[in-house]
Order: structure tokens, then sequence, then C-alpha cells
């Protein structure tokens, strides 16, 4: 029987957590984007690196741990 939390091919709660963390940081360097010596874009770039190294990590550190 397939994993029913896993029906496309990818966990739903999964993307639905990342796209709201993105939204809220994206909410954030909108609001107090001015407030910081960097441009919106870099503050972007800057947060979208951070969250795609955390996901790195994550993902490793599950693989190590023999849970993918």
């Amino acid at each position: 029987m397939g994993d029913v939390g896993n029906p496309a091919g990818f966990d739903i709660a999964t993307v639905l957590t990342g796209s709201g963390l993105t939204l809220l940081l994206s909410a954030g360097i909108m609001r107090y984007g001015d407030r910081f010596p960097y441009s919106a874009a870099e503050l972007y770039g800057l947060g979208g690196g951070v969250l795609v190294v955390l996901g790195v990590v994550f993902g490793i550190a599950l693989v190590a741990a023999g849970h993918r």
C-alpha cells in the first residue's frame, strides 16, 4: 500500500511548510528590509541561500540516520 501522505511523489506537508516559511521570509523582507544595509534582492538571495543550506544539511542528516 502506498504512503497516504505522499500521493504525488513528494511530501505535501513538507512542501506546504517550506512554502509558508518562504512567504513569511518574503513578508519580513518587504516589511523590515529597509532597516538592513542590503538591498531587497540581496536579502532574498541570502534568505534563499540559508534555506537551501538548511535543507541540504537536514537531508544529509536524514540519509545518514537511515530515514531516507
